[in-house]
């Protein structure tokens, strides 16, 4: 009896260490794709179509900035021609009165012409175009914070969703390890054949399990390559390649808060675009001051008739200058200052609510961020103690002074603690992101 039980252990002993042995990591395959969050991020600056349709409304903005400028300092310039002709007609005689001849003519006559228009308005309109035009800056500034926090944390759910299926590989293999030393005990008549259906069903779980994540990765992977704008790789085995460390939070609540009043894109943005309706106000209200215009013509004509010789006719230049102040528009002025004085107290009061809103996503994203690196520890430490458990509810088992539920109950709970683990450190790192965001800028 004791030989059966020497070579039993024996068999256990040697399945378990073959086991150890097969846990070795697997050659990379050679379709994988490695891509670092530099790259990830430069792709997306370059295709992503959201960003590239906000980058695409600058031009527009530009063009208005520019003409607006111009009308101030430039006249106004056109050229115009005419041609005239009549054909020759033969003498008649028509109710005894005789019709002379008319010979045929022609007439060939061009202008050119100057003007000059200045008022209240255009000032106006040259100052809002200016404005919007920073607008449209902020908006793109804007724009590409938002991607970046969205492919870096896209890039930070691809780590996370490839660390979590690296733990349901080991996870596969722990449980294939008691499958063989269930079996082995069986073999030697140390258990029932309960244990070995059980320690079955914890490997067809742990096998579904690691199917699920490796399909959360690819999914993963086909995001981060939307995000940037480009088909995924086909298979989309992607690898990132950074990796972040978990570091204790040394920003202040106060400064944060201060860079993003300061440089929040969406902020300065709102900002830009009050100053237009500032301007716009102004232009409603010079719609109460004299306008300006002056204007320049003149115009050369060559004339021929019949067989004679061609001659030229010059026009004088012709030069105007007028002013004009309205006097009676039916009330259109003080509806247009109203509309223009409401549209500006809106948005005034749109930028105080954005700022208190900046204030509020500030500190709670830095609130979030200290509990998210403090979860780490205590994730850390439940880790340690269900591994440490799982050990010795093993080594209860392997001895027989265990059942198979209770070595069952602490591999669950093992690897409970390393999921959450994962978890803890990803939504620091991803706490982090929530906080560039509010702020508007990068911090790390």
């Amino acid at each position: 009896m004791r030989v059966r039980l020497i070579v039993g252990w024996l068999v256990v002993l040697s399945v378990v260490a073959a086991i150890g042995y097969a846990q070795q990591p697997p050659a990379p395959k050679p379709d994988t794709v490695r891509l670092s969050l530099a790259e990830a991020l430069e792709t997306a600056v370059r295709f992503n179509p959201t960003y590239l349709t906000t980058l695409r409304a600058r031009s527009p903005a530009a063009w208005a900035r520019n003409n607006a400028a111009l009308s101030l300092f430039t006249p106004t310039f056109g050229i115009g021609g005419s041609y005239y002709h009549q054909a020759a007609a033969s003498g008649q005689i028509f109710q005894g009165f005789a019709i002379p001849a008319t010979p045929s003519s022609q007439q060939l006559s061009g202008s050119l012409r100057f003007g000059y228009q200045l008022s209240g308005a255009a000032i106006a309109n040259a100052g809002s175009a200016g404005a919007s035009l920073d607008a449209a800056d902020q908006d793109i500034a804007s724009a590409r914070t938002a991607l970046v926090v969205q492919v870096r944390t896209e890039y930070l759910n691809l780590l996370e969703a490839r660390a979590q299926a690296d733990l349901a590989q080991h996870v596969v293999q722990r449980a294939q390890e008691l499958l063989n030393l269930a079996q082995a005990r069986y073999s030697v008549g140390q258990n029932t054949m309960i244990d070995v259906r059980q320690a079955q069903v914890a490997k067809g779980n742990a096998d579904v399990s690691l199917l699920q994540t490796q399909q959360n990765v690819q999914i993963e992977a086909l995001r981060v390559y939307n995000l940037m704008g480009v088909p995924a790789p086909e298979p989309p085995d992607v690898v990132p390649t950074d990796t972040f460390p978990v570091v204790a939070p040394t920003w202040s609540p106060d400064s944060l808060i201060a860079q993003g009043l300061a440089q929040n894109a969406a902020l300065m943005a709102m900002r830009a675009r009050e100053v237009a309706t500032r301007w716009n106000v102004r232009s409603a209200y010079s719609s109460y001051l004299p306008s300006l215009s002056a204007s320049a013509s003149t115009g050369r004509s060559k004339i021929t008739q019949g067989t004679s010789p061609s001659f030229y006719q010059t026009s004088p230049w012709t030069v105007s200058l007028s002013v004009s102040l309205p006097i009676y528009d039916a009330g259109q002025r003080n509806a247009q200052v109203s509309q223009a004085n409401y549209q500006d107290e809106s948005l005034r009061q749109s930028i105080r609510a954005r700022e208190l809103q900046v204030r509020t996503d500030v500190s709670s994203a830095y609130v979030a961020l200290d509990a998210a690196y403090r979860t780490i520890a205590v994730q850390q430490n439940n880790r340690a103690a269900a591994d440490e458990a799982f050990s010795l509810a093993t080594e209860r088992y392997r001895v027989g002074s265990g059942s198979i539920i209770e070595l069952l109950t602490a591999r669950v709970d093992a690897e409970t603690a390393a999921t959450n683990y994962i978890t803890a450190v990803y939504n620091y790192h991803k706490a982090i992101a929530a906080l560039e965001q509010a702020v508007g800028r990068t911090l790390r």
